[in-house]
């Protein structure tokens, strides 16, 4: 039986852009909005993805989740220079 990865190892696939896709897309579920919240600047993560990420994100923080809230705060003052959410093409 495989033992569920911690969440340090969750936070540096989640960061590191040479992270496989399939591993990014599990992420996108990962109940931490923190999480999530680093798949948003993250470049290997296609812009879809992202999409998809930052409406969850947004959704939970309109209904009260802090912590999701707080996840979308820290993408806005991110120094990455990149555009947490893009709408796909």
């Amino acid at each position: 039986m495989t033992e569920p990865m911690s969440v340090a190892v969750r936070e540096a696939l989640s960061t590191d852009p040479s992270t496989p896709a399939e591993a990014l897309a599990a992420l996108a579920d990962d109940p931490s909005p923190v999480i999530r919240a680093n798949l948003l600047t993250n470049p290997a993560v296609p812009a879809d993805l992202r999409y998809q990420v930052h409406a969850a994100l947004s959704a939970e923080a309109a209904a009260g989740d802090r912590e999701a809230e707080n996840a979308l705060a820290w993408v806005r003052y991110d120094r990455s220079g990149r555009t947490a959410c893009d709408r796909p093409e």
